[in-house]
């Protein structure tokens, strides 16, 4: 396993900088007419205004037709911001997973705040752990970067991972995939290709469907992101 790069370094470290914060609310600007207003960020969470999360969001909501009328799962939940978007604009049944309890009751909090009823379960537990049934769409927002020294925090878990958890996530998977289903997963190409899921879907039987490139010049992430739809063989 390599350690991060001196680019990477400074990335990660203004990450983390810039989530060592308390709990607030925040605009979610999807759109210049769409905005999910007063969304919570619990401390310990990562902030998605500011991250490859808004991106995905966006995307998302532009993208409606993928999740209409099916079960979607949002693993690595955080916020709540995936599947609440999936849950507002047309999916039937959103469930909920996140390893962080911090973020379970976040997720939990935006739920609430926006009163929606297509929600199933939010479950607190490692990937697919607790999740009992099968679901068209899983979206994985997963942590980037790799390396092997840094302080194992719950903050640090959700942007750095030693290269297992994707690999893990794409076995396991299978299992919750319904036939036809597909994976959302956005990627920060800065991070490497050790957890890029461009990459090490194909190791699994996954296929890329459909990739696209987003060149972002706002929040932390900025430059090359991605959004992947991958689907089994």
């Amino acid at each position: 396993m390599v350690d991060l790069t001196k680019e990477q370094q400074k990335q990660i470290e203004k990450q983390l900088k810039e989530h060592q914060h308390a709990n607030y609310k925040v605009d979610i600007i999807l759109t210049k007419n769409e905005i999910l207003r007063n969304f919570s960020v619990h401390a310990r969470v990562l902030r998605p205004e500011i991250m490859n999360a808004l991106h995905l969001a966006r995307w998302l909501f532009l993208h409606k037709e993928i999740y209409k009328n099916k079960t979607v799962l949002d693993m690595g939940s955080g916020t709540g911001i995936q599947g609440i978007v999936a849950a507002l604009y047309g999916a039937k049944e959103v469930i909920f997973s996140d390893l962080s309890h911090a973020a379970v009751e976040n997720t939990k909090e935006n739920i609430k705040f926006f009163g929606m009823g297509n929600i199933s379960e939010v479950f607190e537990g490692d990937l697919f752990e607790k999740i009992k049934n099968k679901s068209e769409i899983i979206i994985f927002n997963h942590p980037f970067f790799s390396d092997k020294t840094m302080e194992e925090n719950i903050l640090t878990k959700s942007a750095i991972t030693r290269g297992e958890l994707i690999h893990r996530f794409f076995d396991q998977a299978k299992k919750f995939l319904n036939k036809n289903g597909v994976i959302i997963m956005p990627y920060f190409h800065l991070a490497g290709k050790i957890n890029d899921p461009a990459v090490q879907a194909l190791k699994h039987g996954y296929f890329i469907k459909e990739r696209f490139k987003i060149n972002s010049n706002i929040g932390l992430q900025k430059g090359e992101n991605s959004i992947c739809i991958l689907k089994l063989n």
